[in-house]
C-alpha cells in the first residue's frame, strides 16, 4: 500500500481525467443515438507511448461494439466439448454417486461423518480422475530430484507446498487398549497427477507398536514435494492388527482437505475445510473417526524448492550400543523433520556407508536455510523402560573421543552436531557432520518442483 500522498495524488489523477473526459463529450455536441464521440482511444495495434493519452473513461466507438458483441455471441453459441469418451462417462459416474449416497444418510448408517466423506471421495476420485491418472490405488510417478541434473522447463520457479511434520494418535475408543500394532497407509494427493504421494505405508506382517507414550507414526515420506495449487487431500486408512486378520479393526479412514488460506510467509496450518475437524493450538489439527483422533503437524511453505537429503558415513564408524537421531528443519518454520529415529535400535547403514532414512524429501524456502542435524547417545540396556524421546545428557565430542569408540562416557551421555545450507534451484551441495566418532557427509539434492498438470498429462 503507497502513502497517503500517493493515494491523494492518484485521486486527483482520476478526477482530472473525468473532467476531460466530460468536456470532450460536450465539445462533441450532439449525436444520434448508438453514434459515439471520437475520443482519443489507441487501437489494439497502436503502441502506448503514454498512459495518460489512453481515456480510460472514453465510451465505445460503433466499431468496438460490434466486435464486443459479435464475440460475446460466438462464445454464448460455442458449446464446451469434453475430451473424446470422458464426459459422457463422468457425467454417469457422478450420477451414480448421488445415488448411492441419498441425503437421508443418518450417523447410524456410518460410524462417523469422516470415514463417510473418505468412502465418498474414493468414488468422487474415480469418476473424475480415473480416465487420466488411472486406478484409485496408484502412486505417483512423479520422482524427486527431477530438476537437480536437468535443466527445468522455462517458467518453473519456487512454488508453494506443504510439509507433513508429522503425525500422532492422540486417542483411541472403541474398547481398544495401549499398545496398538497398526499398519495401514496415509497418502498425500495435489493437483499435479492426483495421485497417492506415500507418507506411511505398513503391511500386516509389518507393524508399527504404538503406546501411550510415542503414539507418532514413522513417515517414510513424502517421495516427493506436495504442491499447493489449489487442493490437497490427506488420505488415511490406518489398522488394529488383531490375534487373527478376521479381529482387525480400521483406527481410522479419512480423506480431509487442510485450509490453506494464502499467505506471503510460511506457517503452520491451524485451520480446516472439512466441518468435523477441530483446531488445536500451536499448529496441531485432529481429525476424529472410527476409533481414534489423528493429528497431523502441517505447515504452508511458500516460494520453495525441493531437497533431497543423504547421510554417509565418510571417516570412522558409528559404535556399537549408540542410538542416533537424524533431524532436517528450517529456518521459517520453527519444527522438525524427522529423517531417522532408530529409538533403541541399531542405526541402519547400507554397505556403502550411506544411512538408511526413514524419510529424505523436504521442502525449503528458496530464501530461507535448511539446518540437517545429528544426535547420537550411549542406550541405557540396563532400564526397563523404552525411552519416548530423546533428553538425554549434554557432552561434548571431545568427551567421546576420549573415552573411546566403543566406551563413550556414561550412559545417557549424546553428543550433538548440526550443519547449515543455503537452498539452490538445482544442483548438490555438501558438508561434514563431525560427530567425534566418526564423520558424516550430508549431500543435499536441490530441484525446482515440478507443477506443470498439463505437460504431464501429455507424457501419459
Amino acid at each position: 500500500m503507497g502513502t497517503s500522498d500517493e493515494w491523494e495524488d492518484a485521486e486527483a489523477r482520476g478526477e482530472a481525467l473525468r473532467r476531460k473526459v466530460g468536456a470532450e463529450e460536450e465539445a462533441a455536441g450532439e449525436r444520434s443515438p448508438g453514434k459515439a464521440a471520437v475520443i482519443n482511444r489507441p487501437q489494439a495495434q497502436d503502441p502506448i507511448d503514454d498512459i495518460e493519452d489512453w481515456d480510460i473513461f472514453a465510451p465505445f466507438t460503433e466499431d468496438e461494439l460490434a466486435r464486443h458483441r459479435e464475440r460475446e455471441t460466438l462464445r454464448a453459441n460455442t458449446p464446451l466439448v469434453p475430451l473424446p469418451g470422458r464426459g459422457k462417462s463422468q457425467e454417469l459416474a457422478l450420477k451414480r454417486i448421488k445415488e448411492a449416497y441419498p441425503p437421508e444418510l443418518d450417523d447410524h448408517t456410518w460410524p462417523d461423518d469422516n470415514a463417510l466423506c473418505a468412502s465418498k471421495f474414493r468414488d468422487e476420485w474415480n469418476a473424475l480422475w480415473s480416465s487420466y491418472y488411472g486406478h484409485f490405488e496408484d502412486r505417483t510417478v512423479i520422482p524427486c530430484m527431477k530438476f537437480t541434473d536437468e535443466p527445468a522447463p522455462p517458467g518453473t520457479h519456487p512454488c508453494s507446498t506443504i510439509q507433513m511434520f508429522s503425525a500422532k494418535v492422540t486417542g483411541i475408543g472403541g474398547g481398544l487398549q495401549w499398545p496398538l500394532d497398526v499398519f495401514g497407509m496415509v497418502a498425500i494427493r495435489d493437483d499435479v497427477d492426483h495421485r497417492r504421494n506415500i507418507v506411511f505405508d505398513r503391511t500386516r506382517d509389518n507393524c508399527q507398536t504404538l503406546t501411550e507414550k510415542d503414539a507418532y507414526l514413522v513417515l517414510t515420506g513424502p517421495t516427493r514435494a506436495v504442491v499447493l495449487m489449489d487442493h490437497v487431500t490427506i488420505e488415511v486408512k490406518l489398522i488394529v492388527k488383531g490375534n487373527v486378520e478376521s479381529e482387525d479393526k480400521i483406527l481410522s479412514y479419512l480423506a480431509v482437505e487442510p485450509c490453506t488460506d494464502p499467505t506471503f510467509c510460511s506457517r503452520l496450518l491451524i485451520k480446516l475445510c472439512n466441518p468435523f475437524t477441530q483446531p488445536t493450538a500451536h499448529g496441531l489439527t485432529d481429525y476424529t473417526s472410527m476409533l481414534s483422533t489423528l493429528e497431523f503437524t502441517l505447515g504452508h511453505i511458500v516460494s520453495s524448492v525441493e531437497a533431497t537429503i543423504f547421510l554417509q558415513v565418510i571417516d570412522g564408524a558409528w559404535p556399537d550400543g549408540f542410538c542416533g537421531r537424524f533431524v532436517a528443519r528450517t529456518a521459517s518454520i520453527d519444527q522438525e523433520v524427522v529423517l531417522l529415529h532408530s529409538g533403541d535400535k541399531i542405526v541402519p547403514f547400507a554397505d556403502d556407508g550411506n544411512l538408511k532414512l526413514s524419510r529424505c524429501v523436504v521442502s525449503v524456502e528458496y530464501n530461507g536455510k535448511l539446518q540437517v542435524s545429528v544426535k547420537a547417545w550411549k542406550a541405557d540396556n540396563n532400564s526397563d523402560e523404552k525411552p519416548e524421546v530423546l533428553v538425554p545428557e549434554e557432552t561434548s565430542k571431545v568427551c567421546v573421543e576420549e573415552t573411546g569408540v566403543h566406551a563413550p562416557g556414561v550412559a545417557g551421555s549424546s553428543v550433538e552436531e548440526k550443519v547449515v545450507f543455503t537452498p539452490k534451484e538445482a544442483g548438490r551441495s555438501d558438508d561434514t557432520l563431525d560427530i567425534g566418532f566418526c564423520k558424516i557427509k550430508a549431500t543435499i539434492a536441490w530441484s525446482l518442483i515440478w507443477r506443470d498438470t498439463v505437460a504431464y498429462l501429455i507424457q501419459l
